[in-house]
């Protein structure tokens, strides 16, 4: 999770796993302190991908209630695993959690699942502004979660 000062996409090019997006769903800006959740769903959420999504919200609504922000941007990154979920199943994770947020009266935005494209943010500089956080079914070891955990710290570096 990224608490960032903005954030801009743009979807650019349809993948085979691509959800169907209206032109005004394919970009958006929004210029207002948001957290941004890189959202990667694992082989293991097949377990039981709502308690995945409903742990996920848990811990989105942890971060937004210390850093005071009222805007998510969810946003699918399958660049966090090497042993990624069906499409499906992560696309129904992250539109649960959507749903879940919208409806505790968070301003949720969802990128389009599956496009390829960019984004923009500026991270701010706090020490809570770049966390990571593994969720699991509850039938799974923590020793992915360690694994999982330092995988987003390596990426974060990296583009620190």
């Amino acid at each position: 999770m990224l608490h960032s000062e903005y954030f801009r996409y743009e979807a650019v090019e349809k993948t085979r796993f691509s959800e169907e997006a209206s032109e005004d769903e394919k970009s958006g800006n929004l210029n207002e302190p948001v957290l941004v959740v890189l959202v990667c769903s694992e082989s293991v959420d097949e377990e039981d991908p709502l308690e995945v999504a409903k742990k996920s919200v848990e811990a989105i609504i942890d971060i937004a209630k210390q850093v005071k922000a009222k805007n998510v941007v969810l946003h699918s990154f399958a660049h966090l695993s090497d042993s990624l979920s069906s499409p499906n199943v992560a696309r129904m994770t992250i539109n649960e959690m959507h749903r879940i947020l919208t409806s505790m009266g968070y301003n949720s935005i969802k990128t389009p699942f599956g496009w390829r494209g960019s984004f923009e943010l500026r991270v701010k500089s706090h020490p809570i502004s770049k966390v990571s956080r593994t969720v699991l079914p509850s039938s799974h070891s923590q020793i992915e979660s360690r694994k999982a955990m330092k995988r987003f710290e390596e990426l974060i570096k990296e583009i620190s």
